[in-house]
């Protein structure tokens, strides 16, 4: 039995994102989104995307089918919105066929998951000194759980916090990515201190969404 009247069983309903921006002045703007009230998330964070997204610049993601596909979904739900998002994806950038054509090291064993990938390039990130959650089935889980109206505020507010730190790190991390591929043309593993020299040689409007 779907949660919200317009849904339906087993359908990914979108929750939570993530956006990192390079502004004019070349400084990274963090945006984020996520909603724990109970009520159907959905128009909320089309809109919110809308906003944060703008109208100009490349739209890197990892995985551009699963993203594109979520958006495409929310277009058919809320028509007014269909053009402006159908409009995101039309500017996204997949970095996973990127990683895959150009990058490997053994620490990710076989895999070109965003989690196996940071802590190659940047070695000092990780995913598994986060707290509470380290991956996207523990987000489901936590989502969940905080939308539960047995959760106690305190719980909640640890679990929002969780969250919010899981997601930025997906997208920070694909900031660290374009930054190395803008620093030196391949994939050398990169210092966190060294970002913002690197951000300095970046064009404008580099945009990453979760």
């Amino acid at each position: 039995m779907s949660a919200w009247r317009g849904t339906r069983s087993y359908q990914q309903i979108v929750f939570q994102f993530s956006l990192h921006r390079l502004d004019a002045s070349r400084q990274l703007e963090h945006t984020e989104f996520l909603d724990l009230s109970g009520n159907d998330p959905s128009e909320s964070f089309a809109q919110s995307l809308i906003a944060a997204c703008g109208e100009d610049g490349p739209v890197y993601v990892y995985n551009a089918g699963f993203e594109m596909a979520r958006i495409r979904e929310l277009a058919e739900r809320y028509p007014s919105s269909s053009q402006p998002l159908l409009a995101i994806n039309d500017r996204v950038v997949d970095l996973l066929p990127v990683a895959r054509e150009r990058y490997y090291h053994p620490s990710q064993q076989g895999s070109w998951s965003i989690k196996k990938v940071l802590p190659a390039v940047v070695p000092e990130l990780r995913y598994d000194t986060l707290d509470g959650v380290q991956d996207g089935g523990m987000a489901m889980n936590a989502f969940l759980e905080g939308i539960h109206p047995d959760t106690a505020p305190e719980r909640k507010t640890r679990i929002e916090q969780q969250l919010l730190a899981y997601c930025k790190l997906d997208t920070y991390a694909m900031v660290l990515f374009v930054a190395g591929i803008f620093r030196t043309h391949r994939f050398e593993a990169l210092s966190h201190v060294q970002i913002p020299q690197i951000f300095a040689s970046l064009p404008v409007h580099v945009e990453e969404s979760l």
